[in-house]
C-alpha cells in the first residue's frame, strides 16, 4: 500500500504583524430579537468585551482589526480566522 503525504507549499515570508502587548476592554453592544418583559428591559446592559491573545492587522485613528489565528492555504497565501474591527471610541 503506497503512503500518501500531504504537499505543503512552504513560503517564508515574514510574519509582520505585532500580538497585542496588553487585552483591549469596551463596552459592546447587546441586542434581543425576543420577547422581553420591564424587568428584562430595565436589566438590559451593554456587555463587558475583552480582547487578548491577538494580533494587530491594521490600526488606524477611528477603529483597530485584530486576528486571533492564521494559517497558510496550499499556495502558501496567509487566511485570517476569528477577525473582529473594533472601533476606537470603544476601547
Amino acid at each position: 500500500m503506497r503512503k500518501h503525504t500531504i504537499k505543503r507549499n512552504k513560503v517564508k515570508k515574514p510574519f509582520r504583524f505585532k500580538k497585542l502587548k496588553t487585552d483591549l476592554h469596551w463596552l459592546d453592544a447587546v441586542s434581543d430579537s425576543g420577547w422581553l418583559s420591564e424587568e428584562d428591559m430595565d436589566n438590559q446592559k451593554p456587555a463587558d468585551a475583552i480582547c487578548s491573545q491577538m494580533w494587530i492587522y491594521k490600526e488606524d485613528d477611528k477603529s483597530i482589526t485584530l486576528f486571533g489565528t492564521y494559517s497558510y492555504d496550499d499556495k502558501g497565501k496567509l487566511e485570517f480566522g476569528e477577525v473582529i474591527t473594533i472601533p476606537k471610541i470603544w476601547i
